[in-house]
């Protein structure tokens, strides 16, 4: 199954991150101006940025996995599954635009991907049917992330997505089929957000007006 290995790959990374520290020297040498966009804990701050990266990426294959059970369990996985293999692939395949970096920053960039990928079909199925589709909201959690990429590679990412989902959802059959599903507006679970990748005592989020 594709979310056992991203599960694998994943503890790779952090393992391989834990000798190196590549990640960890790179976000240091950016703190400062990291520290102008996020609100960082005092204490410690990259230690909580590192939790973050590695929670945002861990909870891409349990997002997969959820939209999956709930896309079941409602009806409406022929159509979830366009995009979740999609999300999928970013880690098994991914795709030449990202830089070859590798290891947990590599990882980042294929999180970043897939999220922002649910989070557009997400907002453009509340555009259209006035409901959301998944039980996942990482707004905050990605636009922090968009921080930490860059500018430049965020961008250049943003337009992978924007082009991928304009694919995938400029169908006018797919939601004429949608439109009539029953729709996961209430969920068993509660929506993963970007407070729950943080401890509280080493939260990391946006600054207000940066």
């Amino acid at each position: 199954m594709a979310v056992s290995d991203i599960r694998r790959t994943i503890a790779t990374a952090v393992a391989q991150e834990q000798a190196s520290s590549a990640l960890r020297r790179r976000l240091n040498a950016k703190l400062p101006l990291l520290q102008e966009r996020l609100d960082l804990p005092e204490d410690e701050p990259l230690e909580a940025l590192m939790t973050f990266i590695i929670r945002y990426i861990e909870s891409v294959p349990g997002s997969i996995s959820l939209v999956t059970a709930v896309s079941k369990q409602m009806g409406f996985y022929d159509y979830a599954a366009l995009f979740l293999h999609i999300a999928e692939d970013y880690f098994i395949d991914p795709p030449q635009e990202l830089p070859e970096d590798g290891g947990l920053a590599l990882l980042l960039d294929e999180a970043f991907l897939a999220h922002r990928l649910l989070e557009e079909v997400n907002d453009h199925h509340i555009r259209h049917l006035q409901r959301p589709l998944l039980p996942v909201d990482m707004t905050e959690a990605n636009i922090i992330v968009h921080h930490l990429l860059g500018e430049g590679l965020a961008n250049r990412l943003e337009q992978l997505v924007q082009y991928t989902a304009s694919r995938l959802l400029e169908k006018e059959h797919i939601w004429e089929r949608v439109r009539d599903m029953p729709g996961s507006a209430i969920f068993s679970e509660p929506p993963i957000r970007s407070a729950t990748l943080s401890d509280a005592d080493h939260a990391v989020r946006l600054r207000l007006g940066a």
